[in-house]
């Protein structure tokens, strides 16, 4: 099976997440499920256009389209972390509710995009790459800027849901999260990176689920203050 249709299904994959989260929205308003739905839509459209890449061509039209895989990775996946900030928070991990740490975890999330955006996106040069029967274009060098983002997001998340284990006894989110880093150090082929990326898309969207239904305002024990 050509790796183009597998990307077709990770993308398909993706667009499932998103009509989750509108469907959800629609019934109850909550604004938490805005952060994973915006990145679920990138990632639909990061795979779309790698499994799309073979019949587009190697060209202007496929680089430019390109562009904005990078764009995604860079500028949409950090706001990750704050979204993972109020989310802990919300489930009862007190520490993470103070104003301070909200503004500390909103600057950090700036200095991440400004880190990809200065670092990687104003200097980006691509080239054309081929894989499994698939073509895209990928950098044409490598950096931190490139690779420091999504890795710092990741385990700002991991943090996050780490806490949260803790103080509900919620494991979805840390099993998740964790399997994106392993994989994520690991640098596995793109296709398994990507499937990583769904399974983590998965974990963040149940979440929000989980935080948007009837019965999961925080409970106010020991634990919650940060009690061991």
């Amino acid at each position: 099976m050509p790796a183009s249709i597998l990307f077709a299904v990770l993308a398909a994959g993706q667009l499932a997440l998103v009509g989750w989260c509108g469907t959800r929205y629609r019934r109850t308003g909550d604004r938490m499920l805005f952060v994973p739905a915006v990145v679920c839509a990138a990632l639909v459209y990061d795979n779309a256009i790698v499994a799309a890449g073979r019949w587009i061509g190697v060209g202007g039209t496929l680089e430019t389209l390109s562009v904005f895989r990078f764009v995604a990775h860079l500028v949409l996946t950090p706001l990750l972390m704050p979204w993972a900030c109020a989310a802990a928070g919300r489930a009862g991990v007190t520490w993470l509710r103070p104003t301070w740490v909200r503004a500390a975890v909103g600057a950090a999330t700036l200095s991440v995009i400004a880190l990809g955006v200065f670092g990687e996106l104003m200097r980006l040069t691509l080239r054309p790459a081929e894989w499994a029967g698939t073509i895209r274009y990928t950098t044409g060098h490598s950096s931190l800027a490139g690779v420091l983002p999504p890795v710092i997001t990741v385990v700002a998340v991991l943090v996050a849901a780490v806490a949260v284990w803790r103080v509900r006894g919620y494991r979805l989110w840390t099993v998740t999260t964790a399997t994106m880093a392993v994989v994520s150090a690991a640098m596995l082929p793109m296709l398994l990176t990507n499937a990583a990326e769904l399974f983590f898309a998965w974990g963040i969207v149940a979440t929000a689920m989980w935080l948007s239904g009837p019965g999961q305002a925080p409970v106010s024990t020991g634990r919650n203050s940060g009690e061991r």
